[in-house]
């Protein structure tokens, strides 16, 4: 990535111009650094009626073991929660559906239905199922959301607790 900025500034009294140019350019196929690294190179050129100056800075900034950790430990934490999100939705589809009297005939509601079965037959019977005449509240859908919802938290503070970075105590 090349990011380029010029500045023009010319004087009246001596009719001295001097331009500036910076550059920022980040490659780490052109460097000796480590793959994960970057690396900032800023040039700024002076041109005056003396010549030209050139004036070059380098920074580099590689990751350290406990960031590259800690953004594993993310991602995993994204994906626990992503699988668990997506095990909701349908288990709240189906909710909606059975509240709503959708009817079974539907390919889509089979399909909703038993997508989400196997989530919810460890909870079904805990309680009653009231019905109006379509309509069905299926408290079995509604506990299995708590639950799923309290396990992907617990899973990911076990991840985040087993494998993020230590933090040092103060003491």
């Amino acid at each position: 990535m090349t990011d380029r900025h010029s500045v023009r500034v010319t004087e009246t009294p001596t009719t001295v111009q001097r331009d500036s140019y910076r550059e920022t350019a980040s490659d780490p196929m052109q460097s000796t650094l480590p793959a994960d690294a970057s690396q900032e190179v800023v040039q700024e050129r002076i041109a005056g009626p003396g010549g030209e100056r050139v004036t070059r800075q380098e920074r580099v900034s590689q990751p350290s073991e406990t960031m590259r950790r800690a953004s594993g430990v993310t991602r995993i934490k994204q994906v626990i929660y992503f699988i668990f999100g997506a095990i909701n939705v349908v288990l709240l589809l189906r909710f909606v559906f059975l509240l709503l009297g959708a009817s079974e005939a539907s390919s889509f509601i089979q399909f909703i239905y038993s997508l989400s079965q196997p989530f919810v037959a460890p909870f079904l019977g805990i309680f009653g199922e009231p019905s109006l005449g379509d309509s069905v509240i299926e408290w079995a859908s509604l506990v299995a959301i708590a639950i799923y919802t309290l396990v992907s938290y617990g899973l990911a503070r076990v991840v985040e607790l087993v494998y993020a970075p230590a933090r040092p105590t103060v003491s």
